[in-house]
């Protein structure tokens, strides 16, 4: 591979990389529009957690799959499918229509965030050189989250919530074709079968802790069902695991990596708290500061800059200092961010929504990169794909998981605090400042507390889960790299 396809095909891969995050944080920044547009505080949560969990459930199918027909095939594959589905969500007139197209632009993302990561382990085998690919990674995903919002509100402002996904196409495309061209995969096949049951009994258990979580708002009952039945699915698969040996979805050996797996419950636990602030601080600040959908978006600019900053700062600290010390500091720093949106008030400024949101990109920053390389570098040669893919998976986990549980917690505190002249569609409109001005003027104090009570749960939810990361990752083992 000469220097140019290596730098042509890198990009291809960070424009995916950019459309992943471009979409995150556009959708979010227009889900109070598509709230007020499609009457669905109730389903909120699904939108996102829909997309994750699509994501989430085919991460590993997608690495596995890069072994038996390779991982640039596979690559397109996934490209082609989150293309067809953003068309689709683009002209979603429903909320269950959109839910339907958000869990297909999940699938897709599973492996056009999922590969890219497996490409890198092989064409950066240099640890220092891959810690300075990701961070290009991180890059792009925070350029795209500081635009995202920009051009989220402003598409939102200016046309409607459907361009939000329309955007998503000319990307795709130009991405495509870049690797098409640039990209000529040495493809040696690695897997010649693939784990049906396996995969089969993992889907299930990902879809019924899912249901389980979103079932919070409805049912207590229900939620416990549903918890018991998916934990047993849980067992059943790695039953199921322990006998394939290598040829399992996810080898039971790499299951009992403690130093590895101890690392993936970090990251899923950070991320929780991640995407409570992504979803959840643009909300605050339309809902209850009466800002424009641009400005909802804006409070995830602090964040994306010093996210970058971060990263590009962690490259040069892994050479010196040990992992699990740099990911200490990323954590506190994560750990300031939820506590000063805890001891926020109803009537805090919008600043104090900006410095929050610094704090925990620098520490996400700060985090997740010498964790990605861990989970690399701490596995045989043999496991770095299936390592790298489970890690992925966990950390979207995290996010799939409490975007349900804290959509719930919302809707629950919300209802419980409603009552008459009152009603579920003021709280729907209050959370768009373009619909909110149309609410009686009277009632906005009493609608702006009943909103804040039900963001303020949320927080609380994401500073127990990063002091528990601090926690885990003061205690665990260090992480042993393997020779190459």
């Amino acid at each position: 591979m000469t220097k140019r396809q290596l730098i042509v095909s890198t990009i291809a891969l960070l424009l995916a990389n950019f459309m992943g995050g471009l979409d995150a944080t556009i959708v979010n920044t227009a889900l109070p529009a598509i709230t007020s547009s499609l009457n669905g505080i109730r389903l909120i949560g699904w939108i996102s957690s829909i997309f994750l969990l699509g994501t989430a459930v085919t991460t590993i199918l997608w690495g596995r799959l890069g072994e038996i027909v390779g991982n640039k095939r596979t690559f397109q594959t996934a490209m082609f499918i989150f293309i067809i589905s953003s068309l689709v969500g683009g002209l979603s007139t429903s909320m269950v229509m959109l839910i339907i197209a958000r869990a297909f632009m999940g699938i897709g993302a599973g492996g056009m965030i999922s590969i890219p990561f497996v490409i890198y382990a092989h064409i950066y085998p240099n640890p220092a050189q891959r810690a300075r690919a990701l961070g290009w990674v991180t890059a792009s995903y925070t350029l795209s989250t500081v635009v995202g919002p920009l051009i989220g509100g402003w598409l939102v402002d200016t046309f409607s919530w459907h361009w939000v996904f329309l955007i998503n196409l000319p990307i795709g495309i130009l991405t495509i074709l870049m690797l098409q061209y640039s990209y000529h995969e040495d493809f040696e096949r690695t897997s010649t079968s693939f784990d049906y049951h396996g995969a089969l009994m993992l889907i299930i258990t990902l879809t019924i802790l899912l249901f389980a979580s979103d079932a919070l708002a409805t049912s207590l009952l229900r939620t416990v069902i549903l918890l018991v039945i998916g934990l047993a699915c849980a067992v059943l698969f790695y039953q199921i695991e322990k006998h394939k040996g290598m040829s399992a979805m996810i080898p039971t050996n790499l299951l009992k990596n403690w130093s590895i797996q101890s690392q993936n419950i970090i990251m899923f636990l950070l991320n929780g708290f991640f995407i409570g602030y992504s979803i959840y601080a643009p909300m605050w600040a339309q809902g209850l500061l009466g800002t424009n959908a641009t400005w909802g978006g804006l409070t995830q600019i602090a964040s994306s800059i010093l996210l970058l900053i971060g990263t590009r700062w962690t490259a040069h600290l892994m050479i010196n200092i040990p992992y699990r010390r740099i990911i200490m500091v990323g954590s506190t720093s994560v750990l300031i961010s939820a506590l000063a949106l805890v001891l926020a008030t109803k009537n805090a400024p919008y600043w104090w929504l900006i410095v929050s949101g610094g704090f925990e990109g620098l520490g996400v920053g700060l985090s997740f990169t010498p964790m990605q390389v861990s989970i690399q570098d701490g596995v045989e040669e043999n496991l770095i794909s299936i390592s790298t893919t489970w890690g992925l998976l966990v950390r979207t986990l995290g996010q799939t998981f409490m975007s349900a549980i804290f959509g719930a917690v919302l809707s629950l505190t919300t209802v419980s605090q409603i009552k008459a002249p009152i009603t579920n569609r003021m709280v729907n409109q209050l959370s768009d400042a373009s619909t909110a001005r149309n609410l009686p003027q009277e009632l906005l104090p009493q609608l702006r507390t009943i909103l804040f009570n039900g963001i303020h749960v949320i927080m609380i939810i994401g500073l127990i889960l990063v002091i528990l990361a601090l926690v885990l990752n003061w205690r665990r083992p260090q992480v042993i790299k393997q020779p190459r």
